[in-house]
């Protein structure tokens, strides 16, 4: 059981409860619709980007990413051969730069699994949505 899945079934419990379900998915929506209202905020501030997470670094947990500084990280790695860096900084520099940020917000998340990028359509959270983030690693 991965991390996520340990994490809803200490939500939920054992046996699927309709009502905590619904309140699961409601707070996600809550949380979803905030972390929107801020990437918004950072890329009229900033510009086009990502917002990244580090869980497990106390002084930097949350930051934002603009395109150039994504692009000057991808050059850094490829000047240190980092290739499997290149690649993923290349892949997120390619997804973020069609981001609308009234549509949808770009997420990347650093931990101890690797780094991952996220999008999040905000028009496709309807009734039922699919929350499974588009992962480029």
């Amino acid at each position: 059981m991965n991390r996520r899945e340990r994490l809803l079934a200490s939500i939920i419990g054992p046996e699927m409860d309709e009502t905590k379900a619904k309140m699961l998915d409601t707070t996600i929506r809550f949380i979803l619709g905030d972390m929107g209202q801020q990437y918004i905020k950072m890329w009229k501030a900033e510009g086009p980007g990502v917002m990244v997470f580090q869980p497990s670094n106390k002084k930097r947990s949350m930051f934002f990413l603009t395109l150039e500084e994504l692009n000057a990280a991808k050059e850094d790695s490829e000047r240190n051969n980092k290739d499997d860096l290149v690649e993923s900084f290349r892949r997120i520099l390619e997804a973020a730069q069609k981001i609308n940020p009234e549509e949808k917000a770009a997420y990347v998340i650093n931990d101890d699994e690797g780094m991952r990028y996220f999008e999040i359509d905000y028009n496709e959270i309807n009734d039922k949505p699919d929350l499974a983030p588009c992962s480029i690693e």
